[in-house]
Formats: structure tokens, sequence, C-alpha cells
């Protein structure tokens, strides 16, 4: 443990002045440093740099101590005191360090073109008063902080209200009087309120006692209790505007595999009714079961019941398709030819045969016994043979992959479309086609939506069948073929169409996106490869993509 310089007896008058001499001299060492290192982004590095130290020492000495019970080393009251200093302190300092990143999305919102020359159409980037912000200020830093879009976008309005309606609590913040929670919770509270309203509520708060000791919901509700007190119609936009954003059904992929969940937000009174039906269903299915059940299996539990209700309630009367996408493995002939090569050359009296032309299965394969991803092999460079794929996998958009008993279960009740999409099984990237028109083709369309399956932007995650597809090369002197087709969302198209965004794809789909501070961020398309990607597992893939200053 370091040592410890405080004392709780009388010191002497020498013992005195040697500790204040030690103290001042790292104070001016302090001094010093700050005034060398001179820009925010340089003393926030070193800061970072000291953390990490600070957290090496520590991992260090618990290395050190670690032990069996008979071989640990006793601790004083000093190092415990210590410990807590140290948690207290990276508490403080992650606050400060959220109230810095306020400020510097504040003023980077801030920053926006302004028209010079209106003959010319010459602009310059300008830097604004806080509380403007700039039309794709949040596609830069969703790139750079590797956030996702909604979550950039509403971090950079906080931001913002924090610095423009809260700038007393930010003060408090970065002084460690309070967490920055409570600075960016009461901003949230204050986005509709009048400058002199927001004043208000502040200092209110400042000046009430134990403010810094109350927790979540007593700061929040006081906050909007204010707000209601003073400006009323403020404290309904807040409450009407967080309920529109909250309302709404998704779904996802369950931890269980071939399981999915479904979440729905909205008024109390539709849920309560939609649930009470749901469980009025249920209770009538559990006092009747279907006649003929000779299966075997056991009685379900309500929660089963209840969703076969809501299954039955919400399908009867829509007309129900799915597209289930399955993904076979193929080699390119150039792979396969190499592969060829490479045998006859390890083995020489190997003589490899011959695959047709024709379209027939390869030799030993007839057609009447599909070659599975479950089949499908290839030799490790150790000579070691490495499954590639795993049985029966499909994909259903959104949900994620499900078993092959439940892929006939749709096909015969629901008619399910099936669609064969070609990967590669060296990348395990699908497989592109082109035509010369400018719209690309529902073929193509559907190609380019399955290769890349989200928006190609760093970190979107929207699906890439709500997104656009943008020619990365401007038609006609880019073609309408998939090594230059990408899916962006809405936001992000703009973004790459208004010159904010520039970027360039390869022919194998990797995305290389350069910022108008010229960092780049490159992107990588869906790959039944990548771990990450939607499986067994049920885990959602939530974009591939890697960065470089």
């Amino acid at each position: 443990m370091a040592l410890s310089y405080e004392f709780y007896e009388p010191v002497s008058p020498v013992e005195f002045v040697l500790l204040q001499s030690l103290s001042d001299q790292k104070q001016r060492l302090l001094n010093q440093l700050v005034n060398a290192l001179g820009s925010p982004a340089e003393m926030l590095t070193f800061a970072n740099r000291m953390s990490r130290e600070a957290f090496y020492r520590l991992d260090a000495e618990a290395v050190r101590n670690a032990g069996g019970i008979s071989t640990a080393r006793p601790v004083d009251v000093d190092d415990m005191r210590l410990l807590e200093e140290a948690i207290k302190g990276s508490t403080q300092l992650a606050s400060t360090s959220q109230a810095v990143q306020a400020m510097a999305m504040a003023r980077y919102a801030a920053i926006d073109e302004e028209l010079v020359d209106s003959d010319t159409g010459v602009t310059a980037k300008v830097e604004y008063a806080l509380g403007h912000q700039a039309s794709f200020a949040d596609t830069d830093l969703a790139a750079a902080c590797q956030m996702a879009p909604r979550t950039a976008s509403s971090k950079l309005s906080n931001s913002i209200d924090a610095c423009t309606r809260t700038p007393g609590l930010l003060a408090a913040a970065v002084e460690g009087e309070i967490p920055f929670w409570k600075v960016s919770l009461v901003a949230s509270e204050l986005v509709n309120a009048s400058p002199k309203t927001s004043h208000r509520v502040e200092q209110h708060l400042l000046d009430t006692k134990g403010f810094d000791a109350w927790g979540y919901l007593k700061v929040k509700s006081a906050a909007r209790a204010l707000v209601t007190q003073w400006e009323a119609e403020a404290a309904k936009k807040t409450r009407q505007k967080e309920a529109k954003e909250a309302t709404g059904v998704w779904v996802r992929p369950s931890d269980i595999a071939g399981m999915a969940e479904l979440c729905a937000v909205g008024p109390a009174d539709q849920i309560a009714r939609i649930y009470g039906a749901v469980d009025q269903l249920a209770d009538r299915r559990s006092k009747n079961p279907p006649e003929g059940n000779e299966t075997g299996e056991s009685k379900p539990t309500l929660g089963q019941l209840r969703l076969g209700a809501l299954h039955d309630l919400v399908t009867q009367s829509a007309d129900i398709s799915y597209h289930v996408v399955i993904q076979v493995p193929v080699v390119r002939e150039e792979q396969a030819a190499t592969a060829a090569t490479k045998r006859a050359t390890d083995d020489p009296d190997h003589e490899p045969e011959a695959s047709p032309d024709d379209g027939s299965p390869p030799p030993g394969q007839s057609s009447s016994s599909p070659r599975g991803p479950d089949d499908f092999e290839f030799a490790s460079e150790t000579g070691e043979t490495a499954r590639a794929y795993k049985a029966g996998w499909a994909r259903i958009a959104g949900i994620g992959f499900i078993r092959p008993e439940v892929l006939d279960a749709l096909i015969e009740q629901f008619g399910c479309r099936l669609t064969r999409a070609l990967v590669d099984a060296d990348t395990g990237v699908t497989c592109e086609t082109s035509t010369t028109a400018y719209e690309p083709t529902p073929r193509i369309r559907e190609f380019v939506q399955q290769r890349d399956q989200t928006c190609r932007f760093p970190m979107c995650t929207r699906t890439a069948i709500r997104c656009d597809i943008d020619h990365v090369i401007e038609w006609p002197q880019g073609p309408t073929a998939g090594h230059n087709l990408a899916a962006l969302c809405r936001h992000h198209h703009d973004a790459k169409t208004k010159n904010h965004w520039d970027y360039e794809m390869s022919d194998d789909g990797v995305c290389t996106w350069t910022s108008r501070t010229g960092r780049t961020y490159v992107t990588y398309p869906d790959s039944v490869h990548d771990d990450s990607s939607p499986g067994p597992s049920g885990l959602d893939r939530a974009g591939a993509a890697t960065w470089a200053t």
C-alpha cells in the first residue's frame, strides 16, 4: 500500500513543516504539468493514463497479497481507508469525466456550416452559442464513441440541455459535490421548460439540504413536481414526449435457443384489456383442453396457455406470411481449384474427382440427398477437419435461427416462402447479382438486405429491410450491383448524400467510412461465420465494425 499522510494526533512543528513542503512540492509539480499539457484532449489523455496506473497498482497489490486464509496479509484501518478513498476518487473521476463529455458534446454540436458567399455557395465552419445542434453531429459521435445512433442522439440532446439549462448543477458535478447522473436526470425533466423555470428548479435543488444524498426516484419526482408547480404545460409536454417514445411493440431473440421475446409498452388501459383477454382465453383453455391430445406431453403451463391465446387473438384475422432464408455454403471456383491443387500437391498419388458442369451433384452425392450445412466441412491449415456450419440453420429476420422441425411447421401450416441464400464458404458473406437499371431489382434488393442485415453505418442496428438501398458510387458512374449497393437508414443516407460522410465499399462488401474530421471507420457485411450474428444462442448481431484514427 502507498503511504498515508493523514494523522489523527497533533504533530510537532518540524513534522508539520516537512509535510507542508512535501504537499507544496506535489502541488507545484501538478500545476507545471497542467500548464505543459495545454489542451483538454491532452489533459484527458494523461488522466486516462493515470487512471490505468492506479488500476495496475491496485491489481499488482491484489496479486501479491493473494493466497489462502492461512497466508492472508493482515491489514489495518489505514489500508481500508486508502481503498475507500480509491473507490470514492474513481467515482468522482467518472462523474467529472461525464461532465467534461457533456460540455465537449454540446460544443461539438454547436459547430455548423455557415454560408460565406451566396453567389458561389462557399461555406465555412463556425461555432455557434451553446444550444445549437448541427444536423449530423449525432452521426459523428455515434461512430467515435461506439454508440447506437439513437443512444448518441439522446446523449447529445441531454448534454446540450445539461450545459444550457442546468449549468449550476453541472459545475457541482465537476467539483465532485453531486454525481453527474443527477444533472442529466434534472436536465431531462427541464427539456420543455422555459429558461426562467429551469433556473428556479436548479437553484431550488442546489439550495435544498440533503440533495446530494437523494436517490434516483426522489430527484426525478422532485424535479417533475417543481416544473409542474411553476410551468404545468412544460411538464405535460415532457410526459407526452416520454409516452410517445416508449410506446411500441418489439421483438428480439431470446437467450434460450429457438425462442424469441415479444415486448409491448403502451397506455395502461390498453395493456390491461389485452392482458385481460389473453388471461381469460388461457383460463378457458385450461378448463377445456383440446380433444385428441394423445401425444403424452405434460400439461401446459399457464404461461404457455397465455402465449397460445395471444397467438390466436393476433393471427386469427391476419394474413400471415413468413420469409425464411436458408444459408447454403458454396465454394467459389477459384477456391475449389486451389483446394484441389493443394490436395494433389500434398498427395501425388491422389486423383481428384471431376466435378460436372451440368449442375448435377458432385461425385458420390445424389440429388435426392441434399448436402446440408452440418455435412459441410473444410480442412484447416493444421490438417484437422473443422466444421464450419451447424445443422438446420434457417433465419427469420429480426428473430434469429429456428430449428428444422419449426421450419417444417411453418411451411405446412402457413405456406412459408423459402429463399436460398448462397454464402461464400470462406468468408460467410452472401454472393451477389447485378442489373443495368438504376433501381435494383427485387432479387438484388433482397441480396443486399440479406448480405448487410443492418444499416452499414458504424454502430447502426436499423434492420436492412427498413433501409434505403444506396449506390456507393452514384449511378450511372457506379453500377447497380451488389458491390456498389449498401443498406443505409434514412438518417445516415442523408448524411452521405449531403457529403457529411464519405464511404467506399470493396467487392466483398467491406465499407470504409470517412468523417469530416478525417477519421476512418470500417464495417463488415453480415457473415454466417460471425459468432455475434443471430444463431442458436439467440444473441442478436449488434453490428460488426472496427475503428481507426
